[in-house]
């Protein structure tokens, strides 16, 4: 089974050039498209993608603010977010919204190709220039790593192995928020993938 998209932005010269590219990876298969943000996220509601790609600044609503809605709707489906901002705090801001991904404009296709994969699998992605510069502000204590209760809580879940489905029976919240903490934590701790989190949790003594 192809991974399913639904593609977004109000330019529509990059959006038709993305279908076209993503059209020839074999593992991938484009549902539709939209122009603004209002049209994306009532394609999502009914097409149920595996992935949106979604541009950050579109009309009538931003892609963080579709983040945001999927996530209360407790939908499925993972976005990752196409930008030109380059600002560590905006890929804070919109992978704690919800986002998966967060991929520059003006890098390669396969980057994106990349972070789809990763999305799909369960974790998430953030153009390497920007996760470096979220490195610099941790290091110079810009950024201080502090987590919730609620995070800690799904953290040592997690490491419990525990799905998100049993993880938001035991805390009494959606498994789709569960997911949303889980890339949160993924983000804040500059970790990559569930592995990462569970070492984390036995090295911090959680497990």
């Amino acid at each position: 089974m192809p991974i399913t998209i639904v593609l977004a932005d109000d330019h529509a010269i990059i959006r038709q050039g993305l279908a076209f590219l993503i059209e020839t990876e074999q593992d991938m298969k484009v549902l539709a498209q939209a122009g603004d943000g209002r049209e994306a996220l009532a394609l999502i509601e009914s097409l149920r993608p595996d992935v949106a790609v979604l541009d950050v600044s579109m009309p009538e609503m931003t892609g963080i603010e579709v983040v945001r809605r999927i996530v209360d709707a407790g939908l499925a489906t993972q976005v990752i977010l196409l930008t030109m901002h380059e600002d560590p705090s905006a890929v804070r801001e919109a992978l704690e919204a919800g986002a998966s991904g967060y991929v520059l404009k003006d890098n390669s296709f396969e980057e994106l190709v990349q972070a789809v994969g990763n999305v799909v699998a369960g974790g998430t992605f953030v153009t390497p220039s920007v996760r470096e510069k979220l490195r610099k502000l941790q290091s110079l204590g810009k950024s201080a790593v502090s987590l919730s209760e609620q995070e800690r809580e799904v953290l040592k879940r997690i490491a419990q192995g525990l799905s998100s489905k049993e993880i938001g029976h035991v805390m009494n919240i959606s498994p789709r928020t569960v997911d949303t903490y889980r890339r949160r934590l993924m983000v804040k701790l500059d970790l990559h993938n569930v592995a990462d989190l569970v070492r984390h949790a036995m090295r911090s003594g959680m497990i």
